[in-house]
């Protein structure tokens, strides 16, 4: 820009700066009144029509409980999908008035985030591996049919327990994936009807499940298992009457509801004291985040 042409723009600034200055002060919009509050099941209604004309057709959807949030001016509640069997709840903040969604969980900065997760993690009464007074908790969401599960099993097994033992307990817990691996969550039966004679049982059951993942199959599973549960010393008809009634199948919705609550959504996924790794990551990984947590 030319000095002449500088001075021009300064200038024109400088008279716009004065004309601003010396204009009457706009007045104060007013604001329209608040929508009122809808009723939630409305809010709910309203929810599940505007996502389901975007979803696959088979897809379900279904807005759980709508409540007042932490967050004022907010409800929140979940939407629950069901993609063909396979369940996943969907935090969401929705105002009150029924017309704006956030998806996702409200985050509480001032909460640790590693304690929060492992909050949400239910262990009561699980069978774990590992001193009850381990300083370090792991715990696994995965498939017994999942390739990369029977990887991650390895790790743990030929690695991380050896290297670690007596200083980390691990549970395991179930994700079936029933979309892509027909078998897994009958699988993931016969390891809870294992659990209800005992927790030995459960992981013998778990091992006998990872070693023949290759040979198991939806028709001869009940067999395979059956036999598995004789070997560990089980009683077979107890065994037999829990895989039939499919007894132990409330716990395993459990279990994906709650990897939904946590963002567990593809397996294998572990939490290492609240820290999330994904996949069958190698024992190096596991080895960061093991050492780091016992400090």
């Amino acid at each position: 820009m030319s000095r002449c042409g500088a001075w021009l723009a300064s200038t024109l600034i400088a008279v716009g700066l004065a004309a601003a200055a010396c204009r009457e002060p706009a007045t104060e919009t007013k604001q329209p009144p608040a929508a009122p509050p809808a009723a939630p099941e409305d809010v709910a209604r309203r929810i599940e029509e505007y996502f389901s004309k975007s979803v696959t057709p088979g897809i379900t959807l279904k807005a759980g409980s709508i409540v007042p949030s932490r967050v004022a001016g907010w409800n929140e509640g979940t939407l629950d999908v069901d993609a063909n069997g396979s369940k996943q709840s969907i935090p969401f903040l929705v105002s009150l008035d029924g017309k704006y969604f956030i998806s996702g969980e409200v985050t509480d900065l001032t909460v640790d985030p590693l304690r929060a997760a492992m909050a949400k993690i239910d262990l009561e009464g699980r069978p774990f591996r590992g001193p009850a007074d381990a300083k370090v908790t792991i715990v696994e969401y995965a498939d017994f049919q999942c390739p990369f599960c029977s990887r991650a099993y390895q790790i743990l097994e030929e690695q991380v327990l050896p290297q670690y033992a007596g200083k980390v307990r691990v549970f395991f817990k179930h994700l079936p994936l029933k979309s892509i691996h027909p078998w897994a969550e009958g699988a993931a039966l016969a390891a809870e009807c294992a659990a209800d004679q005992s927790g030995d049982g459960f992981w013998k059951m778990y091992h006998a499940l990872f070693a023949a993942q290759r040979d198991l199959n939806l028709d001869n599973l009940q067999a395979r298992v059956t036999a598995a549960a004789r070997s560990a010393g089980l009683d077979e008809a107890r065994f037999t009457a829990c895989y039939d009634g499919r007894a132990a199948l409330p716990r395993i919705e459990k279990d994906l509801a709650e990897a939904a609550a946590v963002g567990a959504n593809s397996t294998p996924t572990f939490f290492i004291d609240g820290r999330r790794l994904e996949g069958a990551q190698p024992f190096e990984t596991f080895k960061a985040v093991i050492d780091e947590a016992l400090g």
